[in-house]
């Protein structure tokens, strides 16, 4: 018989001791995607929903994946809606070809449960799946009856962010590097291997990018708000002015010119 006065505890929602989204990266990062190519990054909650193939926003399923994109660092809430985050778009749209992947890392890493697998086993071995569901449930307290999808939910987001690469299959996370050849920037032109053989040292210092964009310029780009989205002019007037300041100081006038 139901308790017509249920207790305190028993109203409480249950909830994991170690926090985990219940979508994986993938999902997670279509969400950005769909906010991105329709919104140019920004969408309110009904659109969004509508953009997702949801009935609405009160959709459990919807709330969910909502919540593992917010989990995982791509999308933040704002006024009247939600917005992709610095992360997000350094998956979304690149400005170095190492973006998507570092983003992913982070993404993956930034979430509790797995950053925990990950140091627990970093350099060793996973155990077989059923270990795993154990580790899960006495160790980082995941409720049982979503031990399963946790564990789906882990193995599908490190697949993604490039964990298992190294070793081709599911038996190990090692953390992803960029490509140590790549130095051009993402979508950009191929460089020209016998344009500078000697760097130029005169057009500025370049980090993780190719020669001859100087590092001030790639910050002040990575600082851009995604298109479409509302920029006071005052913030618009401030970045006018540091670009220009920078572009003066990396390439100044020749005065006897």
């Amino acid at each position: 018989m139901t308790d017509p006065n249920p207790s305190e505890a028993q109203k409480k929602p249950r909830v994991s001791g170690t926090a985990h989204p219940y979508n994986d990266l993938p999902a997670s990062e279509e969400v950005a995607a769909v906010m991105y190519a329709k919104g140019g990054g920004s969408a309110a909650g009904d659109q969004l929903a509508a953009w997702l193939g949801y009935s609405g926003t009160s959709s459990g399923t919807f709330q969910n994946r909502i919540g593992a994109a917010r989990q995982f660092g791509l999308i933040e809430t704002i006024p009247g809606g939600y917005a992709i985050t610095e992360r997000g778009r350094k998956i979304l749209a690149p400005v170095m070809p190492d973006d998507s992947l570092n983003g992913r890392v982070d993404a993956f890493l930034g979430i509790d449960l797995f950053s925990k697998v990950y140091e627990q086993f970093k350099g060793s071995g996973l155990p077989p799946e059923a270990g795993l569901k154990n580790l899960f449930l006495q160790t980082y307290k995941i409720l049982p009856d979503r031990v399963t999808t946790a564990l789906r939910v882990f193995f599908n987001s490190a697949e993604h962010a490039g964990f298992f690469k190294a070793t081709g299959d599911r038996s190990r996370l090692v953390k992803p590097t960029a490509h140590p050849t790549a130095a051009t920037p993402a979508d950009g032109p191929k460089r020209d291997e016998t344009a500078h053989s000697v760097p130029d040292k005169s057009r500025g210092p370049s980090v993780d990018g190719p020669v001859g964009v100087h590092t001030a310029i790639i910050g002040l780009l990575r600082d851009l708000p995604p298109p479409g989205t509302t920029w006071p002019p005052k913030k618009k007037q401030r970045f006018m002015d540091a670009f220009k300041a920078a572009i003066d100081h990396i390439y100044p006038e020749d005065d006897e010119g």
